[in-house]
């Protein structure tokens, strides 16, 4: 049965009008009816003399690697929201952007001038750094998989390139997926696809919007192979400053490439050369009184007719089009490819007092006033978690660079640098630190990295030693929790929970089953109930030692990202697509509002809930009254950050954020302030 506009799939997602169609599936533009919001819809196609062991395989990959993308959170890569399954194949629900490819937009307007082209390039540089901090490998990245929404570039398509590829290997041999002008040697030769490939994609993308034509082309698909393979990168004609950089990204060796995070610095400092800014600038932070907030207005909504600009992927037999990618005449345009950036949230309605996160906003001369917040510094990497100390003294900041730092709050100093060890398994692969806590007693810290074998280490912090590393035979990773007792330590274990002694290390317990993967565990106060969210919206509450199963609650529709008690323990505050409250006993549902919710703490008095969000390229901090439901403050925590790093001290007097550079922000923090109160408050020191 073929699809068409009007149907609905899975009682939600109405089909408007198809924008789109490659070698893996068609996009179809939709309106969310539950939301009431447009949304860019990928029907997956499976071929219908699949045999079925083929197509179980086939949509089991589909589901998977859309959960892999489904953790990029940047506004540089499109949001994957939803995975659903529609008569019998997966659909993957994701964000709708406004604006033409990169592509698209060389094909109509001609070549770019290399200082946009290196504006363009920072933003796509910036989402491949996120991407692979979080083991994501694009494997197709080229202009027609970048989107325009204005001057932001955002990249489509995340593991749709590797589910393809595996599943192309399994029905046909020496069959080329992608577009062999952007894949790099490695790719090509069939040899391990890893973040370099994306870098090598990076620099003839680049090349092709400041050239008009991608840096090895040719008539055949075998001359286009053969170019890749053996001749040198061709000079570039305009590039001018960035040249250099191009040359470095299309090396044939991939270990002589730069990472993406260092090409955005390059790049960078050549729009500085330009006489543009070294970094965006940054929105002034301000409390709003939520009860007098404008209304968006008309013009906030994507105007009909605009469309979606994921690109088509060929098969072997689309590739003699692929090649044609040259530049062409401007009065010749190719086919507008539809797309909507899915809008900023409504004016939130305030009700009733309660809490208020008071910032200062600085514009005119205030500008250069001394900030609301503190520089934390000593960090050569950037900051992907935080976590405070029971005590609120210490602040723990999990780095890229696979070391923790250890800040003393009182004033702002470094107090230690914890480098975690190497993975013996494989030391040449990059891994970093994902998640630090703390046990409840302020004794231990437990530290979790990624890589082919994730690790979970223990601290002694008074000591700042490493005492034990747990492990099994199998992967020991975050998320993770300390009992309230600070006894036992739960960790994800690939498919179950790990439960261990956290003074000698040893396994004390395990419960699981055929699950998604794990995103966030909790305690209960009492320590009787661990609360187990997964990538599926599936919400479990297992009592350790009691020989029950885990009581399975279907909270949401996707991952649940984060998740905590309230301070009585009578429900889980669950933080994904939604801030929800979750009776632990009766299985009552209580939703907060429409926002999505990336990370979720209730405040010491259980009367408030923080949250944070992205709301057009903007992190947030919301304030949430857990009596109306309803938000009674917000704060700006930064401009094109993506998912910003967030801890609340205990007590709720310090707020740290991370992402931006290599620094840490701690603000004060006061929950008591009624909305629309700006408090002025005093740094916490003068470092920085």
């Amino acid at each position: 049965m073929t699809s068409a506009a009007g149907e609905l799939v899975s009682g939600r997602y109405r089909l408007v009008e198809a924008i789109g169609r490659g070698g893996m599936g068609r996009v179809w533009r939709a309106h969310d009816d539950r939301l009431d919001r447009e949304v860019a819809v990928k029907e997956v196609l499976v071929p219908d003399d699949a045999a079925s062991g083929l197509r179980s395989e086939l949509i089991a990959r589909t589901e998977r690697e859309a959960r892999a993308a489904a953790r990029l959170r940047h506004p540089g890569v499109v949001a994957v929201h939803d995975v659903v399954h529609h008569r019998g194949v997966p659909w993957i629900v994701m964000e709708f952007v406004a604006g033409p490819s990169l592509g698209e937009l060389v094909r109509t307007q001609g070549l770019l001038g290399w200082e946009r082209v290196a504006d363009l390039g920072v933003g796509i540089a910036d989402a491949l750094a996120h991407a692979h901090a979080a083991g994501v490998v694009h494997r197709d990245l080229k202009p027609d998989n970048v989107l325009l929404a204005g001057d932001r570039p955002v990249i489509a398509d995340f593991g749709i390139a590797r589910l393809l590829d595996a599943t192309q290997h399994l029905t046909a041999t020496h069959t080329v997926i992608g577009t062999p002008q952007f894949m790099p040697p490695e790719q090509l030769e069939g040899r391990r696809v890893e973040a370099p490939a994306d870098l090598w994609a990076l620099g003839a993308t680049l090349y092709a919007a400041v050239e008009g034509r991608p840096p090895f082309d040719g008539p055949t698909l075998t001359a286009v192979i053969t170019a890749v393979l053996t001749q040198p990168a061709p000079a570039s004609a305009h590039a001018g400053p960035l040249a250099a950089l191009l040359n470095e990204l299309l090396e044939k060796d991939p270990t002589a490439r730069p990472d993406a995070q260092a090409a955005a610095k390059r790049l960078r400092a050549l729009r500085g050369t330009a006489g543009g800014p070294e970094a965006p600038a940054r929105t002034p932070t301000v409390v709003v009184d939520l009860a007098s907030a404008p209304d968006p207005g008309p013009d906030r909504v994507p105007a009909p007719g605009t469309g979606h600009g994921f690109a088509d992927m060929p098969t072997a037999s689309a590739v003699p089009d692929a090649l044609d990618a040259g530049p062409r005449r401007t009065d010749r345009p190719g086919p507008r490819r539809r797309s909507v950036l899915l809008g900023g949230l409504a004016a939130l309605a305030a009700v009733g007092g309660a809490s208020a996160l008071a910032m200062r906003q600085f514009n005119g001369d205030e500008a250069k006033a001394p900030p609301p917040w503190t520089a934390l510094t000593g960090a050569r990497s950037p900051v992907l978690t935080l976590a405070f100390s029971p005590d609120g003294n210490i602040l723990a900041g999990g780095c890229q660079d696979v070391t923790v730092r250890l800040w003393n709050v009182a004033d702002g100093s470094l107090a230690a640098t914890l480098e975690v060890p190497p993975d013996p398994a494989r030391d040449d692969y990059p891994i970093e630190v994902r998640e630090v806590r703390f046990s409840p007693d302020g004794r231990t810290l437990a530290t979790g990295t990624n890589g082919p074998i994730p690790r979970v280490h223990l601290w002694d912090v008074a000591t700042r030693a490493l005492t034990r590393t747990l492990d099994r035979s199998g992967p020991v990773s975050y998320p993770m929790a300390f009992s309230p007792d600070s006894r036992t330590i739960a960790t994800d274990g690939d498919d179950e929970i790990l439960l261990w002694n956290a003074a000698t290390g040893a396994l004390t317990g395990t419960t699981g089953g055929d699950w998604d993967a794990v995103t966030a565990l909790a305690f209960s106060p009492d320590g009787k109930t661990l609360a187990i969210g997964d990538e599926e919206g599936t919400l479990r509450l297992w009592e350790p030692g009691s020989g029950s199963e885990p009581k399975a609650l279907k909270v949401a529709d996707s991952g649940l990202q984060s998740m905590a008690f309230t301070p009585d323990g009578s429900a889980v505050i669950s933080g994904g697509e939604r801030l929800r409250l979750n009776g632990r006993t009766d299985s009552s549902i209580t939703q907060f509002g429409s926002e999505r919710a990336e990370w979720v703490m209730p405040s010491p008095d259980g009367d408030s809930i923080a949250s944070v969000a992205q709301v057009d390229g903007s992190t947030k901090l919301l304030l949430w009254s857990t009596a109306t439901r309803t938000v009674t403050g917000e704060a700006g925590l930064g401009e094109g950050l993506g998912s910003v790093p967030v801890a609340l001290s205990p007590g709720w007097e310090r707020l740290a954020t991370g992402g931006d550079g290599d620094s840490v922000r701690l603000w004060s923090f006061s929950p008591h302030n009624p909305p629309g109160y700006v408090h002025t408050p005093t740094p916490t020191n003068s470092a920085g």
